[in-house]
């Protein structure tokens, strides 16, 4: 299986909802979808096809900060 396009805690937009698309912050790929979680975890976690993701430009990254999401330049 390839390795993703996104390192761990970098934060990308989701497009699988067209209508409403969504930043998150990648996780891993399991069982072939990428595992997405919201900017200062204040919700569930979710599943998306790493097609629909984009790294945003210029890229960053958001590691987990317990509800205070500390976006900073990858």
């Amino acid at each position: 299986m390839p390795s993703p396009p996104f390192q761990l805690h970098e934060v990308v937009q989701d497009f699988s909802d067209l209508q409403e698309p969504r930043e998150g912050v990648f996780v891993e790929v399991l069982f072939g979808k990428a595992v997405l979680r919201p900017l200062g975890a204040t919700g569930p976690e979710w599943r998306a096809d790493p097609s629909a993701l984009r790294a945003l430009e210029p890229r960053e990254t958001a590691p987990g900060t317990c509800g205070k999401p500390r976006r900073r330049p990858l």
